[in-house]
């Protein structure tokens, strides 16, 4: 009687079992790129961003300009041999210069864009983030995503496996990557 009882409580545990671990992974997907175009939020900082460019822009083309018609008066100078050797090399070498000076003002300018880039569009993308969090969350999906790009956008964090990887190739823990997390 005692062994019955123990096979049919070990059945019913090993059926628990297997019942948890064919549990579903519900997946879900959307196209991040066709939300972000609808939003307002969005739309306001591609002006501003654009804005900025076109501000930077107008100054490098000022610069430019300014450094060509240098350039060609000095060439012209040259040509016709009303400059000097020596004040040949100054004018050069301030010319030089100058072209250095543009050539960092470029570099600055793509800094400045990429920085005025994420301090316009991470408030936009933090919120997309928080929703589609919290959308996953509310309605029980395990993973979303993007289907434009193939990105997860969202993972529970009970299906990371990273630990156990790390763990069988020897390696310490190490803390979950936060996807999707805000």
């Amino acid at each position: 009687m005692k062994r019955t009882v123990k096979t049919i409580i070990l059945a019913f545990v090993m059926c628990a079992a297997a019942a948890q671990a064919q549990t579903v992974q519900k997946i879900g997907y959307l196209n991040a790129q066709a939300i972000l175009a609808d939003m307002a939020e969005m739309k306001a900082a591609d002006s501003q961003l654009e804005a900025f460019a076109k501000q930077l822009q107008a100054k490098d083309s000022v610069m430019v300009t300014a450094f060509q018609a240098k350039y060609q008066k000095l060439a012209a100078d040259q040509q016709a041999g009303t400059i000097a050797p020596i004040q040949l090399d100054q004018e050069k070498k301030k010319l030089e210069t100058e072209q250095a000076s543009i050539q960092e003002f470029e570099q600055k300018m793509q800094q400045d864009l990429a920085a005025k880039r994420k301090d316009y569009y991470s408030p936009v993308l933090d919120k997309v983030n928080k929703a589609i969090t919290e959308v996953a969350k509310e309605n029980g999906f395990t993973y979303v995503i993007d289907a434009t790009t193939g990105s997860l956008l969202f993972a529970d964090e009970k299906n990371d496996l990273q630990n156990l990887v790390r763990k069988k190739l020897g390696l310490p823990d190490a803390p979950s990557p936060a996807v999707g997390k805000k």
